[in-house]
């Protein structure tokens, strides 16, 4: 997999699996294969001075491999953000699983957040407890 910044004309990608609206500060990697097949992305929005909100769509196991590294470097080293977000449909069983197994912890739950009897949960990671950056730390 080859991972690489995603062009705008890509945003569609993870906006239909994620269901995200990507707006103008939207921005992302993607993984893909020697064909230029996008298999997973990595989006960011909701830039604030020391967070942002991170968002994962994956089609291949591989991916996510190949994106831990350089996904979690971009907010913490490259823009040195502080507090990587999550927010996680209550009814998304599969990201409910891989959220917390990324580092990840629980925070908050919007009761009702996205629509009547649905959800909304919100996870943090903090920049000294991401150990997908090998070591590196930039300076807050």
């Amino acid at each position: 997999m080859i991972v690489r910044a995603a062009p705008p004309e890509h945003y569609g990608w993870i906006a239909k699996r994620a269901g995200l609206v990507c707006g103008p500060s939207f921005r992302a990697i993607e993984a893909v294969d020697a064909s230029g097949k996008v298999h997973g992305m990595v989006g960011y929005d909701g830039w604030t001075p020391n967070a942002v909100q991170m968002h994962v769509a994956l089609d291949n196991p591989a991916a996510l491999r190949a994106l831990l590294k350089p996904g979690f470097s971009i907010p913490f080293v490259e823009f040195g953000r502080g507090v990587a977000l999550a927010t996680v449909l209550g009814t998304n069983e599969r990201s409910l699983e891989l959220v917390p197994r990324l580092g990840f912890r629980f925070a908050h739950r919007i009761v009702d957040g996205y629509e009547p009897g649905v959800d909304v949960l919100l996870f943090e990671m903090r920049r000294e407890d991401c150990r997908w950056l090998g070591g590196v730390r930039k300076a807050a």
